[in-house]
Order: structure tokens, then C-alpha cells, then sequence
């Protein structure tokens, strides 16, 4: 198959604002693949004055490293008018991933929340803080996602937190109840919770199923940012997100003929936890067993690394891939060597934003101490592996 990457003006809550698309289409198509699949993209850069690629965020790479897609590290960016092709196997993975367009210009931080590409937004008078145009804000009528089960069935849903800087928690309205199968491409034991918790990037698997037998109407599902796990640390207000109490919408309906506007009487807010806290590590019991991974008990510090990390304000902020430098190539020719301290940063004459840890022994395991010395929370995920977390 073939994605066709733009970047144009589109107004899916009601707003224009400029997206990046693929197919013209945002979310993007989706591939439907089994365990041993060859996926094969050819990815076509029809954005004229900015390089691109696609992250497989979430899929293994075994074996095709540099397929993973990230600008500056395992490839160097597709440049406008140029096509590059992806092709990989699936190798026992199953579950839920997505794909993300990494562009040279990020955009700026969100005014709506989008669910499946919808939202409803029609009050122009608001002042967007993330975005400026020489054109004066256009309002276009919008609508909301709403999705229709089959009656007296459970229904599996695979949320995506797609979002480049928010924190959300789904919910489903007088459904007290939702049921966790699968986490982040792990299937798991059913957790039974009342709303989910999804950071950036991260995936759930969710069986959602009606109140009662004889269930009919139309019930709202709630993207919503809790605000005390975000808003107190991001020198950052929205007049459009507080006109929707920080949250997108998107209904659940199990009428005939359902529509996309609000049902009768229902709360303008959920409650939500403002903990700000992940549940025990030890909650999610994988359904496919894996045996511990063994320490290295001969030489534990060889294999070890601490990773610290904090954001801080150096200079322009917006992300540029690294032209012609992608990490992953620039590295096969050198001779790495770990020095005196195993599990210390070096640079290896990279630049100073393209960090190497070291594996001396490459067939060992590998533990890593990740320690987050900033106020606000942030998601950590290495390409290419699942963890298991041990403290």
C-alpha cells in the first residue's frame, strides 16, 4: 500500500487549522496484519518545504532497526517530493499500535481534543493560544464521532493516545465499568476499572458492554484532561479548552438511528482522579508467560544505566531532524567503547542531542534506572522492546 503525506488546511472541530494528513485523512488509514505478516508502505512526501517519515511506534523491529522510522536516528527524513518504502515483518506481536508522521515543524500545544479526528467547536469568538494566521479565524460546522455496537453485544475498543504533550483519562458515561485486555501491544489478565488512563503514546485495549439487555440511547465517551496532573506545571491557558471543561467528546449510541448531538440532561463534567499516579506495576498479568529476564550477576554494572531526565527552556524549542546525520547509520562504522564506567553517557563525537548507551555484552540483559527530576510527568519507552519492570 502507499501513504501520501500532505500538509493543508482542514477544520475537523470547526476551526481551520493546519494538519498533517496521510491519504488526506487524519487518523490515518488503518492496517489490519497478523502475527508473521510482511507489512510493506511505500510512504510518498507531498509536503513541499519539509522533510518527513513514519514511526511504527510501538512495533519490534526485529531485525530492521532502520525501519522504525524516526528522523535522525534510525533514517534519515523523506524529503519533499521523495518516496521512501517500509517493510517489515510482524514478529509475535499482537494488540493495538499506531503510526506518527514526524514532521520538522511539531506544532504547538492543542486548543481541541479531537476524538477519531472530531470535534465540536463552534463559539469563533474564542482566541486560539496555539495558533496565528495573517487569515482571521474561519468556523465551519462539525461534528462528533459516535459509534454504534451491535445490540446485547460487548464491544472491544483500542484507545490511542495520539497526542504529542496531553495526558487524558477515558470514561464512558453510566458506564461504571470498563474492562482492560491488552496494554501498550500486551494481552493481559481483565482489569476491571472505572476509566483509563492513557499518556502519551500509550494504547489500551478496553471490552465495553451495555448497562442492561434492553440498553437504548445515546451515552457520551469523555477524553479529558485531568487538569492537576498538567495544568499546574505548563505556563499555558486555553480559552477554548476551558469553554469545554478540558475535554473532547465523542458518543457511544445504542439507538437505531443514532446523530451526533449531546443527549438530554447530562453532566457538563465526570469526576476524575487528580492523583496523577500509574496503578502497581504488578496490576497487569501478561495472558503469554515470559520467564524473568536473569541479571547479569558476574559483571552486574556492565550492563546498567541510569537515565535522568528533566525539561528545561535551551534556546528554540521547536524539533528539527538532523540532516543527513541519522544516528544509527553514523555509528556502524565507529569502534564503541564503554571507557572506565560502563553505564556513563558518551557521545562518541555525536552531537550533544544524540546521546549512546553502550552495551558491552549485547546477549545480556540490560537494566535501566529511569529517574525523572522534573515536576511533570512523562512517559519513557525504548523502540524495539517490552520491559519488564522490576521496581
Amino acid at each position: 500500500m502507499s501513504f501520501d503525506v500532505t500538509r493543508r488546511r482542514e477544520a475537523p472541530s470547526g476551526v481551520w487549522k493546519k494538519m498533517v494528513l496521510v491519504n488526506g485523512q487524519s487518523p490515518g488509514p488503518l492496517i489490519e496484519v497478523s502475527t508473521g505478516d510482511i507489512v510493506r508502505v511505500k510512504v510518498n512526501n507531498l509536503i513541499w518545504d519539509e522533510s518527513t517519515t513514519i514511526n511504527w511506534h510501538g512495533i519490534h523491529q526485529r531485525n530492521t532497526t532502520w525501519m522504525d522510522g524516526v528522523a535522525g536516528i534510525s533514517q534519515c527524513a523523506i524529503p519533499p517530493a521523495k518516496s521512501f518504502t517500509y517493510e517489515f515483518e510482524i514478529i509475535d506481536q499482537r494488540g493495538t499500535f499506531c503510526m506518527v508522521p514526524v514532521n520538522a515543524r511539531r506544532r504547538t500545544l492543542p486548543d481541541v481534543i479531537l476524538i477519531n479526528g472530531l470535534a465540536v467547536f463552534t463559539n469563533c469568538n474564542f482566541t486560539s493560544s496555539t495558533w496565528s494566521s495573517f487569515m482571521p479565524p474561519i468556523c465551519e460546522p462539525s461534528s462528533r464521532q459516535f459509534t454504534t455496537p451491535m445490540p446485547n453485544t460487548t464491544t472491544r475498543f483500542r484507545l490511542i493516545n495520539h497526542s504529542s504533550f496531553t495526558y487524558l483519562y477515558f470514561t464512558i458515561d453510566s458506564h461504571p465499568y470498563l474492562t482492560i485486555i491488552e496494554i501498550d501491544g500486551v494481552e493481559v489478565e481483565p482489569i476491571t476499572v472505572p476509566g483509563i488512563h492513557l499518556n502519551i503514546g500509550q494504547r489500551y485495549s478496553v471490552l465495553v458492554s451495555p448497562i442492561h439487555s434492553t440498553t437504548t440511547g445515546s451515552f457520551v465517551m469523555r477524553a479529558t484532561i485531568p487538569k492537576s496532573c498538567f495544568l499546574p506545571y505548563v505556563p499555558y491557558t486555553s480559552e477554548i479548552l476551558e469553554s469545554v471543561n478540558h475535554q473532547g467528546t465523542a458518543l457511544l449510541s445504542y439507538s437505531p438511528n443514532p446523530n451526533s448531538s449531546l443527549p438530554q440532561n447530562i453532566k457538563p463534567v465526570v469526576d476524575i482522579p487528580q492523583n496523577c499516579t500509574n496503578p502497581p506495576f504488578n496490576l497487569p498479568v501478561p495472558i503469554r508467560k515470559m520467564a524473568a529476564f536473569p541479571p547479569d550477576t558476574a559483571h552486574p554494572s556492565r550492563n546498567t544505566h541510569q537515565i535522568n531526565f528533566q525539561f528545561q527552556q535551551a534556546g528554540p524549542t521547536s524539533y528539527s531532524p538532523l540532516p543527513h546525520s541519522a544516528q544509527l547509520w553514523l555509528s556502524l562504522p565507529q569502534t564503541l567503547d564503554s571507557g572506565s564506567d560502563p553505564g556513563s553517557y558518551n557521545n562518541y563525537n555525536f552531537p550533544l542531542n544524540q546521546q549512546v548507551l553502550f552495551l558491552p555484552d549485547p546477549n545480556k540483559t540490560v537494566q535501566i534506572a529511569i529517574n525523572s527530576r522534573d515536576i511533570m510527568e512523562h512517559p519513557f519507552h525504548l523502540h524495539g522492546h517490552t520491559f519488564q519492570i522490576v521496581a
